[in-house]
């Protein structure tokens, strides 16, 4: 299995299987339960995380699997803290502020 530093992937463009633009990798967190998500810098100048399990590939791009949830969906990130949140998830796990 690759290894890739922070260095390999930061100012990499993110782009979803379905051919979406999400952006440019900025930074590179991760938490002590082990958690990794990339910071991205959208295409709309705001900030989108990117938990590490959506990413299929790393190359010229960053690939990550498109986000499509079958049913309504909230916000991808809690817009207080920018901490990744799940599909219909109302309480940001992070903060522990209302989401939706």
């Amino acid at each position: 299995m690759t290894s890739f530093r922070k260095d390999d992937v930061v100012d990499k463009t993110v782009i979803e299987t379905s051919g979406r633009v999400l952006g440019k990798v900025k930074d590179v967190t991760f938490d002590l339960s082990g958690s990794v998500t990339l910071f991205v810098e959208g295409t709309d100048g705001k900030d989108v995380t990117v938990p590490l399990g959506r990413v299929t590939g790393i190359s010229q791009h960053v690939v990550v699997r498109s986000d499509m949830p079958a049913g309504p969906s909230g916000p991808t990130s809690c817009p207080f803290c920018n901490a990744a949140l799940s599909p219909g998830q109302r309480i940001c796990p992070s903060c522990g502020r209302a989401v939706s």
